[in-house]
C-alpha cells in the first residue's frame, strides 16, 4: 500500500488488488469521496464533522474520571499519540447518554487531527466489514457501532490488518460501542476506555460558558436550577444550555417550558378544556400540532375532520357558526404568521412536536384514530394532500414512542390497501424510518424481508423499491442495492420494472454511477445462477438505449488518468459479455447490443470500442453475426459502424491467423504422419 500526497492537492490512498486491480481513495472534501470497487465492496463514505458540535467538543468538552481513577478522553488520547504502545484504533464504550459522540472527536483533535480531516463513517453495509473502513492518512474516522448488529469473529481478527494499514498510513480510528455489544474476547487487541456519564450540571456549565457567558448563573437559579436531576445525559444537558444560549433576555421561563417538553403547560391546558364543548378546541389543538406551519384554512378543515372522528357534531350553519379565529387561535394558544399559516411553535418553540407526545402517551386509546385520520386528510383531495411531508415527519416521531409499532403497522397496510396518496405518504414515513438513527436498522431489515417473502403482493414490492431509489440510496446505496438484488433475483418477476426504475434513478447520480454499475456487474459474474441471471436482466434495463436515462460511456478524447471512465468502460464490456453468457438473456443482450449501433445517442468512439471487446474472442457465439450484419432495417449509421467494427476485427484475425499457419507443421513432419 502507498500514501502520496501533492503540494495542494488531497491524500491519495492506493493499494493493489487482485485480478489487475487498483484500489484508489482519494482523500478530498469526504462528502465527494471516489473509490474503486474490488471484490464487490466498498470503502464506507464519510461526512464532514458539524463546526459547531466540533467546536463544544474542542472546547467545552468535561473528561469524566474513569474506573482507573484517570480522565478518559486523555487515557484515549495517548494510547493514539502516546510514546509508547501507540495504536491507531480505540474504542470508546459506554451506553447511551455518556456523550460517546463527543468524546470521540474531543479525542481526535487532541490526537492533532485538523477539524476538516475528521468525518463520521455512514455505515453502509449489511455485515459489518473491517475491509470497507478508509485509513486515509492523516484523517481521525469515527465509526459508531452503538445501534448496529452483534459483530462476528472476522469483524475482530480483521481489525489487526487495519490496525498495520492505519498505523502506515498516519490515519485514526475511533469506534463507539455500547456497553454490551463489544465483546471481542481474545480476537482483537484494541485498546478499549469505559466511558462514565459526566455531571450533566458540569457539562451544561462549560457550555453556557462557551456561547453566553453571561447566563451561566441561570443554572443556579429558579426555575432552571432543578432541571439536570442526578443521572442526567449529556444530551440533556447540551440541550439545557442551547435553550438558555438562545433564549430571550427574560425567557427562563419558556427555557424551562421548552427542555420539559411543555409538560406542565399542557396538563393544565387540557385540564382547563375538560368539557364536553371543548373537544373541538382539542380537535383544533391536534391538528394545529400535526400540521405547524400550515395555512389556516387547512388545519380548520382538518380539525373539523377530526372532531367528527371522535363523534363531535359539527353545528348547523358551517362555517358561520362557532367563535371566530382570533378567539380560537388564543384558546391554542396560537398565531397567524405569514401568509395566514398557523403556528404553535412561533410563540412556544417545540410546542407542536410537544403536543402529539401528550396525546400519544396520554390517551392510548387515540392511537388508532389519529392514524385514521392522518390518513383520511392526506387521501386524494383531502384537506391536508399537499403536506405529506410534514405529516409522514411527525409520523415518524410518534413510532419512536412507547407504542410507536402501531405506526409502522399502519404505514404498512397503506401500501396495499390505501390510495395513491397514502401510499406516497406509506413510501415517505418508511423512507424517514429506514434512515432514522433510532429506527433505521429495524425498518432496513424489514424492507430486506419484505423483498425476500413469497407473500408480498406487488405493490409492496414497489414500495421497496422506490424506497431504495430515494434518499435511502442515497445516503445508503450499498444497502438499497442489496435490496434491490434481492428483488430482482425472485423468480415471479412482480419487481422487474420497479427494480429496473430504481436502478436508473440510482445511476443518475454521478457520484455513485461507478458504484451502480460495479455492482451490478458483481451480480452478472456471480456463482450463483440466480443473482447471475438477475444481473443480466438488470445491467440490460441500465444499458437500455430507450430509457430517458443512459450511463454514460468514457471516450477516447478524455483524460486518460481519469481513472473512473477506464474502470466504467470496463465494466461495460463485463457486464455485456455476462448478459451474452446468461442464456435467459442472450437474445435480448443481442438485440439491445445491435441498438447501440444503430443509435446517433451514442458516439461512434463511445460504442465501436466497448461492441469490438464484447465480440472479440466470442464471433463464434449465437447471434454475434446478426449483431454485425445488421437487418433490413439497420439505419445507415449502424451500417457504417458495423462495417467498420468488422473491418476492425477481420484485421486482428489476420496476424493471429498467420501465427498459426507459421506454426503449423509443414508436409512430411510429423504432424502430416500423425494424421495421415
Amino acid at each position: 500500500m502507498s500514501v502520496t500526497k501533492e503540494p495542494g492537492t488531497a491524500p491519495v490512498q492506493s493499494a493493489e488488488a487482485s485480478g489487475h486491480a487498483r484500489v484508489t481513495q482519494v482523500g478530498r472534501d469526504y462528502t465527494e469521496h471516489h473509490h474503486r470497487y474490488v471484490r464487490e465492496w466498498q470503502y464506507l463514505r464519510g461526512s464532514r464533522v458539524d463546526a459547531a458540535e466540533l467546536e463544544l467538543a474542542e472546547h467545552a468538552f468535561v473528561d469524566a474520571v474513569g474506573p482507573s481513577g484517570s480522565n478518559q478522553a486523555a487515557q484515549a488520547i495517548n494510547a493514539l499519540n502516546g510514546p509508547f504502545r501507540r495504536s491507531a484504533v480505540v474504542v470508546l464504550r459506554g451506553e447511551a447518554g455518556v456523550g460517546r459522540r463527543t468524546a470521540a472527536l474531543h479525542v481526535l483533535r487532541g490526537a492533532g487531527v485538523p477539524p476538516e480531516r475528521i468525518c463520521w463513517l455512514s455505515l453502509d453495509w449489511d455485515q459489518p466489514r473491517t475491509e470497507q473502513i478508509p485509513c486515509t492518512a492523516g484523517y481521525g474516522f469515527v465509526l459508531d457501532l452503538t445501534r448496529g448488529q452483534e459483530l462476528d469473529e472476522d469483524f475482530y481478527t480483521g481489525l489487526a490488518d487495519y490496525q498495520k494499514a492505519a498505523e502506515e498510513a498516519g490515519a485514526f480510528l475511533i469506534i463507539l460501542a455500547g456497553a454490551g455489544n463489544w465483546n471481542p474476547g481474545t480476537l482483537a487487541t484494541v485498546p478499549v476506555f469505559p466511558l462514565v456519564r459526566p455531571p450533566a450540571v458540569q457539562i451544561a456549565r462549560a457550555h453556557v460558558r462557551r456561547h453566553a457567558a453571561d447566563r451561566v448563573d441561570w443554572l443556579t437559579r429558579p426555575p432552571l436550577d432543578t432541571l439536570l436531576a442526578s443521572g442526567a445525559s449529556a444530551a440533556d444537558a447540551a440541550r439545557l444550555a442551547r435553550l438558555i444560549a438562545d433564549a430571550a433576555d427574560d425567557g427562563q421561563n419558556a427555557v424551562r417550558d421548552e427542555f420539559t417538553g411543555w409538560s406542565d403547560h399542557l396538563s393544565q391546558w387540557f385540564k382547563q378544556h375538560g368539557n364536553a364543548e371543548d373537544v373541538a378546541e382539542r380537535a383544533l389543538l391536534i391538528a394545529a400540532a400535526l400540521l405547524e406551519d400550515v395555512p389556516a384554512s387547512v388545519v380548520l378543515e382538518a380539525a373539523d375532520l377530526l372532531f367528527a372522528e371522535v363523534g363531535g357534531a359539527l353545528p348547523v350553519g358551517g362555517a358561520l357558526a362557532g367563535r371566530d379565529l382570533r378567539l380560537r387561535l388564543d384558546s391554542i394558544k396560537a398565531r397567524l404568521v405569514e401568509d395566514e399559516r398557523m403556528s404553535l411553535d412561533a410563540d412556544r418553540h417545540g410546542l407542536s412536536e410537544a403536543v402529539l407526545r401528550h396525546v400519544w402517551q396520554e390517551r392510548p386509546q387515540l392511537r388508532s384514530v389519529l392514524l385514521k385520520w392522518a390518513s383520511q386528510i392526506s387521501a386524494p383531495n383531502g384537506a391536508a394532500v399537499r403536506h405529506l411531508r410534514r405529516i409522514a415527519d411527525c409520523l415518524v416521531r410518534l413510532s419512536l414512542l412507547p407504542g410507536g409499532a402501531t405506526v409502522q403497522k399502519v404505514v404498512s397496510s397503506w401500501i396495499d390497501a390505501g390510495g395513491s396518496a397514502h401510499r406516497k405518504l406509506a413510501v415517505e414515513v418508511l423512507e424517514k424510518m429506514a434512515l432514522h438513527p433510532d429506527t433505521g436498522v429495524g425498518t432496513r431489515k424489514l424492507l430486506y424481508s419484505w423483498a425476500q417473502a413469497k407473500t408480498s403482493t406487488e405493490e409492496t414490492l414497489t414500495a421497496v423499491a422506490e424506497i431504495c431509489a430515494g434518499q435511502l440510496g442515497r445516503e445508503y446505496p450499498r444497502i438499497a442495492l442489496t435490496r434491490l438484488r434481492v428483488l430482482a433475483s425472485r423468480s415471479d418477476d412482480l419487481a422487474r420494472k420497479a427494480v429496473a426504475d430504481a436502478v436508473r434513478a440510482l445511476a443518475d447520480a454521478p457520484e455513485q454511477r461507478l458504484l451502480v454499475l460495479s455492482e451490478i456487474v458483481g451480480w452478472c459474474e456471480s456463482a450463483s445462477s440466480t443473482t447471475a441471471a438477475a444481473g443480466a436482466t438488470t445491467f440490460l434495463a441500465l444499458t437500455d438505449i430507450s430509457s430517458e436515462t443512459l450511463l454514460p460511456l468514457p471516450t477516447p478524447q478524455e483524460p486518460a488518468q481519469d481513472e473512473d471512465n477506464v474502470q466504467s468502460g470496463d465494466l461495460f464490456v463485463r457486464g455485456w459479455r455476462a448478459a451474452l453468457r446468461e442464456t435467459s438473456s442472450t437474445a435480448a443482450a443481442h438485440t439491445q447490443l445491435a441498438a447501440w449501433l444503430d443509435t446517433p445517442k451514442l458516439s461512434d468512439e463511445q460504442v465501436l470500442p466497448v461492441v469490438a471487446a464484447v465480440l472479440r474472442g466470442n464471433l463464434s457465439q449465437a447471434g454475434a453475426a446478426e449483431i454485425l450484419v445488421g437487418s433490413p432495417s439497420t439505419s445507415p449509421l449502424g451500417r457504417a459502424r458495423r462495417k467498420e467494427l468488422l473491418d476492425q476485427l477481420l484485421a486482428e484475425q489476420v496476424p493471429a491467423l498467420s501465427a498459426a499457419s507459421a506454426s503449423a507443421p509443414g508436409p512430411g513432419s510429423a504432424g502430416d504422419l500423425a494424421t495421415a
